[in-house]
Order: C-alpha cells, then sequence, then structure tokens
C-alpha cells in the first residue's frame, strides 16, 4: 500500500475530517478546499444523500440486500450501519479494490453476517455479478439496490461506464433500485464551469482520476430506469430532512445524486 500517494478513500476521508488519510490526502484534500472553500459541506450533504436513499431502500422500497460498488472509509453513517437501523437483516455487500478501505472494513465486518466485503473491481461489471462473495450472499433474481456513489466519475470514458451500467442494470430483478452520485459539469460557459475544471484537474493529478459529465450522460448512466422524484439533483436537494438555511456552495451545486428503479 503506497501511503505516499493519494487514494479517492483517504481524500474523501480527509474532507470529512476523519482520521484514515496521509500527508498527501490532505495535500489533495487543501488543493480542493483553495478551490472551494464549501468542499467539505458538499462531501458532508454526500454522506446525508447515501442515508436518505439508503433509509428509502430499505425502508419504503423495502428491499434486503445492496449491492456498494462506493466503499468508503469506517464512519458511523456506512451502508450497512444505515440499513441496519431500518432492518438488522437486511444483507449488504461492498466492492472494492482500495486496499486501505478494504483492510478497515474486512477488520470491521469481520464478525458480522449481514454485511460483506470482496476485492473486485466495480467497472468489471460481469467479474462483480460473478463474484463468488457476491453471488454467495446476494439474490439476483430478488429486488436489491445498487449503489454508485462518487465511484464511476472515476471510471474514464474509454472503459464505458455506460456499458458498464447497462449490464448492472440488465442483471437486476424488477423493483431493484439504484443509487448514484456523479461530478457534473455544467458546460462550456456556465459560471461553475472553471471550478468544476479545476476540481477535476485536481484528482486527476492528485489520484489519478475524475472526470465530471454533463447531467444528460449522467442520467445515461441509469438506462432503462425510472427516476424517483425529485430526480437527478444536487445531493442535497434529494429529498431533505430539513429545508436548507442559505445558499449553496460551488461544488453543493456540482455533486449530483439521484435514485432510480427498475419497473
Amino acid at each position: 500500500m503506497n501511503t505516499y500517494q493519494a487514494s479517492i478513500t483517504r481524500v474523501h476521508d480527509a474532507m470529512l475530517g476523519g482520521t484514515d488519510h496521509y500527508a498527501a490526502d490532505k495535500a489533495v484534500r487543501d488543493r480542493l478546499v483553495a478551490i472551494d472553500p464549501d468542499f467539505p459541506l458538499a462531501a458532508r450533504e454526500t454522506r446525508a444523500f447515501l442515508s436518505r436513499a439508503v433509509r428509502y431502500l430499505v425502508g419504503e422500497a423495502g428491499l434486503t440486500q445492496l449491492l456498494d460498488c462506493g466503499l468508503a472509509l469506517p464512519l458511523v453513517d456506512d451502508t450497512h450501519r444505515v440499513a441496519h437501523l431500518v432492518n438488522p437483516e437486511c444483507v449488504v455487500v461492498y466492492v472494492s479494490v482500495d486496499q486501505f478501505a478494504l483492510t478497515h472494513a474486512r477488520r470491521l465486518l469481520d464478525d458480522n453476517d449481514r454485511a460483506h466485503v470482496s476485492e473486485v473491481n466495480l467497472s468489471h461489471a460481469y467479474r462483480v455479478l460473478s463474484d463468488p462473495i457476491v453471488t454467495k450472499y446476494l439474490d439476483f433474481t430478488k429486488p436489491l439496490g445498487l449503489l454508485q456513489v462518487l465511484s464511476l466519475h472515476h471510471v474514464p470514458d474509454h472503459d464505458d461506464p455506460w456499458l458498464t451500467m447497462q449490464r448492472y442494470v440488465d442483471a437486476l430483478a424488477p423493483g431493484s433500485h439504484v443509487v448514484l452520485i456523479h461530478f457534473l459539469d455544467p458546460g462550456e460557459g456556465h459560471e461553475l464551469a472553471d471550478t468544476m475544471a479545476k476540481v477535476s484537474e485536481v484528482y486527476r493529478a492528485g489520484v489519478g482520476t475524475g472526470w465530471p459529465r454533463s447531467a444528460e450522460r449522467i442520467r445515461d448512466l441509469l438506462p432503462g430506469l425510472d427516476l424517483l422524484e425529485p430526480g437527478l439533483v444536487p445531493v442535497g436537494d434529494w429529498r431533505p430532512d430539513a429545508p436548507r438555511t442559505g445558499p449553496l456552495g460551488a461544488m453543493q451545486r456540482l455533486v449530483m445524486g439521484a435514485v432510480a428503479r427498475k419497473p
């Protein structure tokens, strides 16, 4: 494990004020915060969105199994923790290739028979869908929740995340749901275009990945699915627990979230 090279999960941990990161990760975080001082608030809103979405999936939608392709470092609101507050019997499987996150997750989930982790690359859907741990604990003949949280904008166009998502969606049973968070490219001439260009540059220089996309191309990552209201929106605007009390920072407007259902 190279602690001199920043990683996506550790940069996110640093942005959230966690402790599981190194100097290289803090350096990337500091460059991002220099672009938008409200970046940590946007990061917190992604976690709050994840919690609301999981509560919806396990509560209102009644799902009892979740496949999370965005394994993060341990926080109080991890997917399985939120899910188990609603239904302790819900099964959660995380997939990742981030060795740091995998090590932490394996240690924490060692004695948890309702949460599991597997080392497999989310951008290779066929590998995830045939992975022994995934297939052991999840039943794809029944509805499940697929979570792609802050994951697909780290998959380059040449790896075709749209085809990847089509393969995932094809494997899901009717009634399944997909949760998505993705960085938005607001388009040339937009007042925030320069902000996102700088953020992307920092990510690609620091961790080697980071490709924001237009709203249309983000929606294309949910092929054949019905978007739940209010659609693809800034994460803080997806069914918030309370109304906003102030104006949005730049990244709060550029981190988009959606939940969609397979009919």
